[in-house]
Formats: structure tokens, C-alpha cells, sequence
């Protein structure tokens, strides 16, 4: 299970790093949305055992994990207002 949420979270990883930095600055202002899709999908696709809902599960952790580290790193909007991270100080939308 573990290993299965470890896989997705590292295809989320994947997934969000070819978006643009606007887009993922405004997809991170609003993280119940990225849950409600980790984890809805994973029960869509694996729900139909014990295993495969766990694994959905456990993904829709790292995932939860994942995003709280982008938030507090990289920043993100909310909004239109730009929240800074403790790395990325500047606003993505200026430098667009």
C-alpha cells in the first residue's frame, strides 16, 4: 500500500512539475481540489478492493504532504493575492 502511494505521489510529483509556475502557484491556493482529484481517482481506479483503497488512501496522504511542502516553499495563490514561500519570494505572474 505504501509502495502504491508512493508511485502515485511520485507521478503527482511528475505531473505538477511540467505545469506552468502561474498555474501551479494557482492550483496550490486551492489544495482541497488537488485531494478531491488524488484521491477520488485512486478510488475510481483501485477502490474496488481493500487494498486498492488504501493505496488511494495512503496517496491522497503524500499527496496532502506534497502540496503543504510546495505551499510553504514555493508560495502559492489565492484569491489573485500572491503568498510568498520561505524560497520563492517573488510573485510568477510578474515574470511571465
Amino acid at each position: 500500500m505504501v509502495s502504491w502511494g508512493l508511485m502515485i505521489f511520485v507521478g503527482l510529483w511528475l505531473l505538477l512539475s511540467d505545469v506552468a509556475p502561474v498555474r501551479k502557484a494557482q492550483l496550490m491556493g486551492n489544495p482541497w481540489l488537488i485531494h478531491v482529484i488524488v484521491i477520488g481517482s485512486g478510488l475510481a481506479l483501485h477502490g474496488g478492493s481493500a487494498d486498492g483503497a488504501m493505496a488511494a488512501i495512503v496517496s491522497g496522504i503524500f499527496s496532502a504532504l506534497y502540496v503543504k511542502c510546495q505551499r510553504r516553499w514555493n508560495g502559492y495563490i489565492k484569491g489573485g493575492v500572491w503568498i510568498p514561500g520561505r524560497f520563492r519570494k517573488y510573485d510568477p505572474r510578474r515574470y511571465v
